[in-house]
């Protein structure tokens, strides 16, 4: 086995540091990527919670509105249809009602019954 020497050790050190040096520049851009990457991600969240921000302040203010028409509508007196007179002479005619009907005699009977209960009680 061969001694090692300065020669040797320094061409070994150089030649550790040409294999380092493009790694740590890999390892430095990567860092770099991966800052640039966490900041994209951190202002898409910020523009996220504010675009949310932004709709809940527009739904807010559209329920607003709707509760404000609401109430503009019940303090509008309701409308009431006017009534139009009728000219004079003219008779309004009532439709024939199929409604049953008791005969006079009946009813005469039974306001008989009516009084004669009535006059018994007193």
């Amino acid at each position: 086995m061969r001694p090692v020497t300065f020669a040797t050790r320094s061409g070994f050190l150089g030649l550790a540091l040409m294999v380092a040096a493009p790694a740590a520049a890999q390892n430095a851009y990567y860092d770099h990527q991966l800052g640039v990457l966490q900041a994209q991600q951190q202002m898409e969240r910020q523009r996220s919670v504010a675009l949310e921000n932004e709709f809940n302040a527009l739904s807010a203010q559209v329920q607003t509105e709707q509760a404000l028409g609401a109430l503009r509508a019940q303090r509008q007196p309701p409308a009431v249809p006017s009534i139009q007179p009728r000219p004079a002479g003219d008779v309004a005619e009532q439709p024939a009602l199929d409604l049953p009907t008791t005969p006079d005699a009946r009813l005469d009977a039974s306001n008989a019954r009516v009084k004669a209960i009535l006059d018994g009680s007193k």
